[in-house]
């Protein structure tokens, strides 16, 4: 190699020149990606209880979901989280499982086990799963020195929210922080209702 290369310098240099130019050709047309494309099947079940402590998410529906979707053909491993009123399952395939089939196999188990969740849970919402859809390229804080933690939560959530949905590529932001509104109905029955009365007048 040493002395072909000796023997033909000019033709060396002139390989080296053209390797060069080639490169920084390529490289200006190289395709980039912050986010690259997963296509592994993943499927994650969302599943709401508001205001339910991050323990009892865990025992009572966490685990629940986890037990019933992870009787799914083809499935690799699982990931959860629990948070307050929120718990969060994730089910990942083999590369070898159709993501069409493993998100409804998916559904179907995760709204099987809604019978045996706590009354009143929030039906589970399952989509697929993309880990760079849940980065956040911007954060958007909200403060203000004259109004309360429920009014700006009002602004996040009802103007600012739909103002953000308009940008492209951008689906449903989050809102976090603040008060939520609570409206507490009491039932009273009939009949404890003419007892009441009786007992007032």
């Amino acid at each position: 190699m040493l002395e072909l290369a000796f023997k033909n310098k000019y033709l060396i240099i002139v390989l080296s020149l053209l390797i060069a130019v080639i490169s920084i050709v390529v490289t200006e047309r190289l395709p980039v990606d912050i986010l690259p494309n997963y296509n592994t099947s993943a499927v994650q079940v969302l599943t709401l209880y508001p205001g339910m402590p991050a323990e009892v998410m865990e025992k009572d529906i966490t685990s629940r979901i986890e037990r019933w979707t992870g009787q799914s053909n083809g499935i690799a491993s699982q990931e959860s989280k629990s948070m307050i009123g929120v718990s969060i399952v994730k089910d990942f395939f083999t590369e070898d499982t159709d993501p069409n089939a493993a998100l409804s196999q998916v559904t179907s188990l995760a709204m099987s086990d809604l019978y045996y969740l706590p009354p009143g849970t929030v039906p589970p919402m399952v989509m697929p799963y993309d880990p760079t859809a849940s980065t956040p390229l911007a954060l958007l804080a909200v403060s203000s020195d004259s109004l309360n933690e429920k009014q700006l939560y009002d602004i996040a959530y009802f103007e600012l929210r739909n103002l953000l949905g308009s940008v492209k590529g951008i689906i449903a932001p989050a809102v976090y922080g603040g008060k939520l509104r609570r409206i507490l109905c009491m039932y009273i029955p009939t009949s404890c209702r003419h007892t009441i009365f009786h007992k007032q007048t």
